[in-house]
């Protein structure tokens, strides 16, 4: 493959955004969504191209590079708009234009309300935007290049997000997703710029050229564990908690359910979401130097995946219940990549991708079918009605939970064998002595029962049991139309269960791109493994004790306890509620309580920063900075002014001409005074 053809890959979407947008209501959902999906297609067929470029090359190709021009030359500081494309890139490319072609395909279908055949060319034109930023992100060489698309992708998600503006809360929600990825943004470039001030003389923003300044100079960042790069790994990391919503920015991605279905499935499968970790996987090196910032990324990720889980198990909202399994899922990816397993974080964000937009676009089509209805409590006994929607979501439930053989389960169990086998020295929040690996070991195991349990109750609540459905909808999207179950659910068009029945089949398959050893399947065995193997060399971390017994023993007890939380699920949803009430008389009130209110986590931040904010700005800031001394120095002069030439300006403006013409000579007799006496 030629190089230069890298940079029609992002390209091609960009395109798409600039032919949609001059065509503008003159594109109908049709056309608008075709030039869409053609676009976004088109680039993934050059990604797959590259992705076998590489793998046909057998390790002699590290990677594809083309410049497109000089950006910024300024002080020794050389930045080219360059794109890249190593075996992490290729593969990430691959997921980012194969499924986000998928979700334009199953949009084509789903945006077909009236209220919208004049937005329809906006919501195409946000969508290739999208996934042109992200690949900027992805597929840039320099940091600069991958900041643009990082606020690329911000800029989307608040464009999408809000895009029923005229709806005040889904406007809110939008508005919330870009003010609460800024305060990540903000760290990110605190960490970028302390790491291009350490770097000293050897100050460069190119990725290759930065990992080859810190191989041979480690001491510019204080070395390995050295405070420095402590500082900037955690910068960093603080960014990524703002894109991939973990703790403590991961508020806004539960309301970003505000946008249209297929939005949540692109911000939470193929795109935005996933920034964050493709981040710290890119910069693997520099954050192997920081065994500290390695424990706060893992215990962080870990801590989110409870706490989402736990507030996941009691909402009604089938969109909600998504929105923060994708949380508790990048924690786990965040726990992948802490303990030095950046393969298996990595292989668990491709297999998510797979598994969570089939989830979103199953979701997308239910509502779709329920005009508009979200409440899963109203709804009940659609897989009689909806059979290609309803397995294929079963088969993505199965994939999200673990089941043995689909895609999840390989991904998952890599991550928590791993976990359990690291290595405490090199992930060392609280220092190498403390057994911080095993501890979150235990929260991730946890996690997999509560993920178990409320993915089971999304997909018994919805797909089994009696309809439940009535005359009272819920409305999801921009607005209930008052007969929302005035017609029976049906299936979705062909365009819709299209690009799930595809999903569905990479749900199941997805796994064979990283077979576990134990199942000796030749080439298959760790492909993943081997293929990235150049892009985490230098970031290798010890797993002593994980030898293959260990694997299948923690692999069998999560099995064991995830179909006995299935069966659980069974019985206390679908054959006897009773004993749903009668564990939850175990359960303390607090505890239900905070799972029913998100952990009251948005009205913490509400009276601890909001309404301390906003009550500094209006009676310190505006009341006394700007109303008393900004505009009392401005008034003020204006008001010595006045009444000065009130006072004295007055007594020679008298309206006579021969006053005026009196001071005019005098005026000049005395410059003449004044020069001869100078001369």
């Amino acid at each position: 493959m030629n190089p230069a053809l890298l940079s029609l890959v992002p390209g091609f979407p960009l395109l798409g955004v600039i032919v949609i947008a001059l065509l503008n209501r003159k594109a109908s959902r049709v056309v608008a969504g075709s030039i869409a999906t053609a676009m976004v297609a088109l680039s993934a067929v050059l990604s797959f191209w590259t992705l076998f470029t590489l793998v046909g090359a057998h390790g002699e190709l590290e990677s594809l590079h083309t410049v497109l021009y000089r950006w910024i030359d300024v002080g020794g500081v050389d930045v080219n708009i360059a794109f890249m494309a190593d075996p992490l890139t290729a593969v990430m490319m691959c997921v980012v234009t194969g499924v986000g072609s998928l979700i334009h395909l199953y949009s084509i279908g789903y945006m077909d309300d009236p209220a919208d055949a004049n937005s329809t060319w906006r919501f195409f034109t946000y969508l290739n935007l999208f996934v042109f930023s992200m690949l900027l992100l992805i597929m840039g060489d320099n940091f600069l290049v991958m900041f643009v698309g990082w606020e690329g992708v911000g800029l989307c998600s608040y464009l999408l997000i809000g895009f029923w503006y005229s709806n005040t809360e889904f406007a809110k929600a939008g508005k919330k997703a870009f003010v609460t990825n800024r305060v990540g943004d903000f760290s990110f470039l605190l960490g970028l710029f302390l790491l291009f001030w350490s770097l000293g003389e050897h100050a460069t923003l190119q990725f290759s050229e930065l990992k080859e300044v810190l191989g041979a100079h480690p001491e510019l960042v204080g070395g390995h564990g050295g405070t420095l790069v402590t500082a900037i790994c955690l910068l960093l990391f603080g960014g990524a908690t703002g894109k991939s919503a973990q703790i403590p920015l991961f508020v806004w991605l539960p309301d970003a359910m505000a946008g249209p279905t297929p939005v949540s499935a692109l911000i939470h499968a193929a795109t935005m979401v996933t920034s964050g970790i493709y981040m710290i996987c890119r910069l693997n090196f520099l954050f192997a130097m920081a065994p500290v910032a390695m424990g706060a990324v893992a215990t962080i990720g870990a801590l989110t995946a409870f706490l989402a889980a736990t507030i996941a198990v009691s909402q009604n909202d089938i969109k909600k219940v998504l929105a923060y399994s994708t949380v508790s899922q990048l924690g786990y990816m965040f726990l992948g990549v802490g303990v030095g397993a950046f393969t298996a974080g990595f292989f668990h964000v491709i297999t998510h991708a797979f598994f969570k937009a089939l989830l979103f676009l199953g979701a997308g089509a239910v509502i779709h079918a329920m005009h508009h209805e979200q409440d899963m409590r109203h709804m009940g006994g659609l897989l009689g009605k909806m059979k290609i929607t309803g397995w294929t979501m079963i088969i993505a439930w199965l994939a999200i939970i673990g089941f043995p053989g689909f895609s999840g389960f390989f991904s998952k169990d890599e991550i928590l064998w791993l976990t359990f086998a690291a290595d405490p020295a090199q992930v060392a929040l609280f220092g190498p002595t403390v057994p911080l690996p095993k501890f979150l070991w235990g929260i991730g195991f946890i996690t997999a029962i509560l993920t178990a349990f409320y993915m089971s109750r999304l997909v018994f609540m919805t797909f089994f049991g009696e309809f439940r459905g009535g005359r009272h909808g819920h409305g999801d999207d921009h607005g209930d139309d008052g007969n929302a179950h005035a017609h029976e659910p049906h299936e979705v068009s062909p365009v819709m269960w299209g690009p799930l029945v595809v999903l569905a089949v990479l749900s199941v398959f997805g796994g064979l791109l990283n077979l576990p050893h134990w199942l000796h399947a030749g080439n298959l065995t760790g492909w993943l493994h081997h293929f990235l193997e150049p892009v985490f060399e230098d970031a290798h971390m010890r797993f002593d004790a994980a030898p293959e017994h260990l694997e299948l023993r923690i692999m069998a007890l999560t099995i064991g306890v995830v179909f006995f939380t299935i069966y659980a699920a069974w019985q206390m949803l679908m054959k006897n509620p009773e004993i749903k009430h009668q564990i939850e008389h175990f359960i303390p009130d607090f505890a239900i309580a905070g799972s029913i209110n998100k952990w009251w986590v948005d009205e913490l931040y509400e009276f601890a920063i909001i309404k301390p904010l906003v009550l500094g700005s209006r009676q310190v800031l505006w009341a006394i900075v700007d109303a008393l001394v900004i505009d009392g120095a401005v008034n003020g002069t204006a008001r010595l002014l006045s009444g000065a030439s009130r006072a004295y300006g007055q007594r020679v403006q008298v309206g006579k001409v021969q006053v005026y013409a009196l001071a005019l000579a005098s005026g000049a007799a005395l410059l003449i005074f004044a020069f001869a006496v100078g001369s």
